[in-house]
């Protein structure tokens, strides 16, 4: 392995990866609308000689105004943004590469797009030092660059590939999960890495993830007089209260995160509101089940005044059950040599939030999450990455293909 390794290494570019990433950066992929991103790593694929195919992508889940969106989020990323969707948004696709025999013995994933700017927002990419800020440039365009420029340097270096290593740039992560749910169709490897940012910690277990809707009902009266009405805020801000006050009384609720990330309600007019809706995220350590948080919701529900219990309702919006991974898995085995091929120290970690592992997890292979970049500046005005530690990925992501394929 060292030799073909050190072969790799000679042919990697940091100069050609940085431009990637800045351009990767630049360009302007929200879910639903990612197509400017996946064209900027097929041309970086293409120029240098590697095969690369798309899977169409089309959930049951789109709606026709997601579709509607697409062609709006388009438009937008057509400005100085950055972007060439135009008309090419709709035609959403994964974009698969293969190298070597299959079935492949090693298969990285990289979710193309990011969320979506807010309307006081701007998008703009820029270096500073050993930085590079700008939306996606943690989650996860900086995981997709290194393994563009790992893939490459392979492809060049013309190592006899023993089994085949599989990358698939998957659309819809930050959204509906439906690239992930498509690219299942294609996976046939025991092992997978998912570029999400770890700061390259490996971590082989993944946090479950709950969504739900939470529903008051108020009856509306003149503002002045809010006695002789129900307000649903209030009401769905006690129950609230009393949610998050349960859910620190939970096993292991120290380690979960529970989220109220959106509540609206009401009128513009002058009355009580007579209705609210409240979107409630979850993430909670692997072997919790979710029953656990809808009896935590239904607990809370009734500790609330009788009068007030039958005008509230909530629903289970998504779950993805988290899973642990025994650290002696043998198919970990390949990963541990990469690590230290490349002088770094194999202590594997838990990742905290959702990514497209589990629906791999549950397919049949093992993901482990593994990439440059903090999860805690992903999402923020201030997102970054250090072109160090992109480097250093795709370094890795070279000797993770020279362990397992080699």
């Amino acid at each position: 392995m060292k030799a073909e390794l050190e072969s790799v290494l000679r042919h990697m570019n940091v100069d050609r990866l940085d431009a990637l990433l800045m351009d990767a950066v630049r360009r302007y992929s929200p879910s639903l609308a990612e197509e400017p991103a996946t064209e900027v790593f097929e041309a970086a694929l293409d120029g240098a000689g590697v095969p690369s195919w798309r899977q169409p992508v089309e959930s049951e889940e789109t709606t026709e105004d997601d579709r509607a969106s697409v062609s709006v989020v388009a438009k937008v990323a057509d400005q100085p943004r950055g972007g060439r969707a135009g008309g090419k948004a709709a035609r959403r696709a994964n974009l698969i590469v293969q190298l070597g025999p299959e079935p492949a013995a090693l298969m990285w994933v990289g979710h193309v797009d990011t969320i979506a700017l807010k309307h006081d927002e701007d998008h703009k990419v820029r270096k500073d030092g050993d930085l590079v800020y700008g939306l996606g440039a943690a989650d996860m365009k900086g995981g997709c660059a290194a393994m563009v420029e790992a893939v490459i340097a392979v492809s060049e270096a013309k190592i006899p590939l023993k089994r085949g290593v599989k990358v698939a740039f998957v659309v819809g992560e930050e959204e509906i999960g439906d690239g992930s749910e498509a690219v299942v169709e294609v996976l046939d490897s025991p092992l997978t890495v998912v570029g999400e940012p770890t700061g390259l910690i490996p971590c082989i277990d993944h946090y479950g993830y709950l969504e739900y809707r939470l529903t008051s009902l108020g009856r509306r009266a003149h503002a002045a007089l809010p006695e002789i009405g129900d307000n649903a805020i209030h009401l769905m801000l006690s129950w609230i209260t009393d949610i998050l006050r349960q859910a620190t009384r939970l096993p292991a609720g120290d380690q979960m995160a529970v989220s109220l990330r959106e509540i609206r309600g009401g009128t513009g007019v002058f009355v009580t509101a007579d209705q609210c809706e409240a979107l409630l995220d979850v993430h909670l350590p692997p072997g919790l089940d979710g029953g656990v948080i809808a009896g935590m919701i239904e607990e809370a529900k009734e500790a609330l005044p009788r009068g007030g219990r039958a005008d509230l309702s909530f629903e289970e919006l998504f779950w993805a059950p988290g899973y642990a991974t025994h650290p002696g898995d043998p198919r970990l085995a390949p990963l541990g040599s990469a690590f230290q091929a490349e002088g770094l120290t194999w202590e594997p970690g838990t990742f905290r939030s959702h990514s497209d592992a589990p629906t791999l997890y549950t397919a049949g292979t093992l993901p482990v999450i593994c990439g440059p970049g903090r999860l805690e500046v992903a999402h923020t005005r201030f997102e970054h990455v250090s072109l160090d530690e992109v480097h250093r990925a795709a370094r890795l992501y070279a000797a993770m293909i020279c362990a397992s394929c080699v």
